[in-house]
């Protein structure tokens, strides 16, 4: 007998703050009910609702986010267009030149385009608006963040070019077996960090450890040695693109999977491991702190800890556990 799926949901994008941590706001964009509403990270989280819950307006409201502007907020953009990271972000004044908090960063144009292609995906229809924000995305996305080669071939192999794809894969396997996997086993070897628990066993801060309180050097070692949240980029990246070149697309994935956490079921998933316990995914409990591009370790940054309350609607780290248990690990 088939193995059942996991239930999702249920999502409500009127849900209360009684019942859930996230909504959908006016905008048709995923907000938190917390101090800021978290609107400057607001198109990630509506990228990840979207791929759970597969909900138009979600598109929508991240499409809103991209429009040619003329001013915008005191600026003279030209006509040109311009991304913004939620139409009431506001820039935090006295931000230095080269904080993540200024204009919109390369995260969330990423977030856009996977977005945007898995709509063209489920949809079997071609996106315009996509084809005009890859086009219109000027070389400095923001300050420090530039397109990068593996960016380029990227948005490239999306819209169908084949060569591309082949660079894209061929690049970043290399890179990875090179650079970012000795580099990672050499920064834990020194660090010591430890394998990741489970949350039933992670001790949060202040009572349990946190890299802003661990030795410079081992602070400077976590930033060159690949983080968390830049392989779950990798992963929704290789999520949306094309099968063309199966084998070198596998090879990517196993390079990946080798720098991922021992209880990372999410990123373990979009990274193609096989045999993750249902009962893990099933228990799983909703997490402050971004739970899926962070670190139940002693190389954790964030306020990481299982929510006060027991939310029941948009419970999206919970759900996206589950929608990728679904989708990868039944037969």
């Amino acid at each position: 007998m088939p193995e059942e799926k996991l239930v999702l949901g249920p999502y409500n994008p009127d849900a209360t703050e009684e019942n859930a941590y996230s909504y959908r706001d006016e905008h048709n964009l995923i907000v938190k009910y917390s101090v800021g509403k978290g609107l400057g990270d607001s198109i990630g989280g509506t990228q990840d609702a979207y791929m759970i819950y597969n909900d138009p307006k979600l598109i929508e409201g991240i499409e809103n986010c991209w429009q040619y502007r003329h001013e915008y907020k005191g600026k003279d953009y030209k006509g040109k267009m311009v991304g913004i990271r939620h139409p009431d972000y506001e820039e935090p004044e006295g931000l230095p030149p080269f904080h993540l908090g200024r204009k919109m960063s390369r995260d969330h144009f990423i977030y856009t385009v996977v977005s945007l292609r898995l709509w063209e995906i489920r949809t079997g229809k071609k996106s315009e608006k996509l084809d005009q924000i890859i086009k219109a995305t000027p070389f400095g996305i923001r300050n420090m963040a530039r397109w990068t080669l593996p960016l380029i071939l990227w948005t490239k192999a999306i819209r169908g070019n084949k060569v591309a794809l082949w660079w894209y894969l061929a690049q970043n396997i290399v890179i990875a077996n090179l650079f970012y996997i000795p580099l990672w086993k050499l920064g834990n070897k020194i660090c010591n960090w430890g394998e990741e628990v489970e949350q039933e066993d992670w001790v949060p801060y202040p009572d349990g450890e946190r890299l802003q309180e661990q030795p410079k050097y081992m602070q400077w070692i976590s930033k060159i040695t690949i983080p968390s949240y830049a392989l779950q980029f990798a992963g929704i990246r290789l999520y949306v693109v094309p099968e063309t070149f199966p084998r070198m697309k596998k090879a990517l994935m196993n390079s990946n999977l080798k720098m991922v956490g021992k209880t990372n079921y999410v990123q373990q998933m979009l990274f193609g491991k096989k045999g993750i316990p249902r009962e893990r995914i099933e228990s799983y409990v909703s997490m402050k702190g971004g739970r899926w591009s962070g670190y139940l370790n002693k190389r954790n940054d964030r306020n990481m800890r299982i929510h006060d309350k027991n939310y029941t609607e948009n419970v999206v780290d919970v759900d996206i556990a589950r929608f990728l248990y679904n989708e990868t690990q039944l037969d």
